[in-house]
């Protein structure tokens, strides 16, 4: 354990210190949050009123959607921001020396991987801390102390899947140029599977069932439904729950698979074996390939 955590603190210290790294691993976050406020609030949250009926307090309801959705691109770019420290060891031979000493292949992995979970939950939490900060000073609707437990370790699980599912593919990558143009399609890739730039109800019903096979649309599902619960107590306060249940379809906080709403066990289940397979699979992958 004490070689593992090494590697850890390795991993940390080498992505810390490369400051662009760092800058680019939220560029993605920084560019939705301006698209947003430029062109997508309005239409959005207009979308989200029609959706409601006519329902009020949508402005600070869509707030707590769109903070869910940042979140969780945090998750993914962050922990392949982190990841790339193993693409680096890979393409400059320090692997080969690495592995020269007692350290195992197995250690090795497990070390990147640590590290990219470590950092993105750090990032994800610390973006929630600020978000429900700020809406608190604003006198906004903010979580209960149980529902802020609830998210993070929401993110913590959601962090652990979208490791696994990048590592699985990282591992393919053996050049700095491939790698980075992965970065650049996850980056725009996860704006439209997770609904940010057009709600998931609002895309063709093909693409909706493609966004089922990318494992942060149940993430992203779940954490909507924690954050927006106090907006959506008083925006729906009056309203029917078909009204409800339409808007939770539509704006991603409800996925329907073999025609019935999937739980919230159903997702965390799902969260957790897409962790552990694509874990399983990355981890092997790279020991045999090192």
């Amino acid at each position: 354990m004490h070689i593992i955590w090494q590697l850890t603190k390795r991993s940390n210290r080498l992505y810390f210190r490369d400051k662009t790294a760092v800058f680019m691993s939220l560029l993605t976050t920084g560019i939705i949050i301006v698209l947003y406020l430029l062109f997508l609030a309005d239409v959005t949250t207009n979308s989200a009123q029609q959706a409601a009926q006519g329902a009020v307090g949508m402005k600070e309801l869509m707030q707590s959607w769109l903070l869910a959705g940042i979140i969780v691109v945090i998750s993914l770019t962050v922990t392949l921001a982190v990841l790339s420290t193993m693409i680096e060891d890979s393409v400059s031979n320090q692997l080969h020396a690495l592995l020269i000493t007692p350290i195992t292949r197995t250690q090795l992995v497990i070390g990147y991987l640590l590290s990219a979970w470590l950092i993105a939950v750090l990032f994800s939490v610390g973006a929630l801390l600020i978000a429900q900060g700020y809406f608190w000073l604003s006198d906004k609707p903010t979580v209960t102390w149980n529902g802020l437990l609830s998210a993070i370790g929401l993110i913590m699980l959601i962090t652990f899947s979208s490791a696994a599912f990048l590592f699985a593919i990282t591992v393919l990558i053996r050049s700095r140029k491939s790698f980075s143009s992965m970065g650049t399609l996850v980056g725009t890739l996860s704006g439209f599977l997770l609904g940010i730039y057009i709600p998931i109800g609002q895309l063709p019903a093909f693409v909706q069932e493609i966004t089922k096979f990318f494992p942060p649309t149940y993430g992203v599902a779940a954490l909507r439904d924690v954050l927006m619960q106090p907006a959506i107590e008083t925006t729906f306060a009056d309203a029917p729950a078909s009204i409800l249940d339409g808007f939770k379809e539509t704006f991603g906080l409800r996925i329907t698979l073999f025609d019935s709403a999937a739980q919230l066990p159903v997702i965390l289940g799902i969260l957790f074996l897409t962790g552990v397979i694509f874990l399983s699979l990355g981890v092997w992958m790279r020991s045999v390939r090192i």
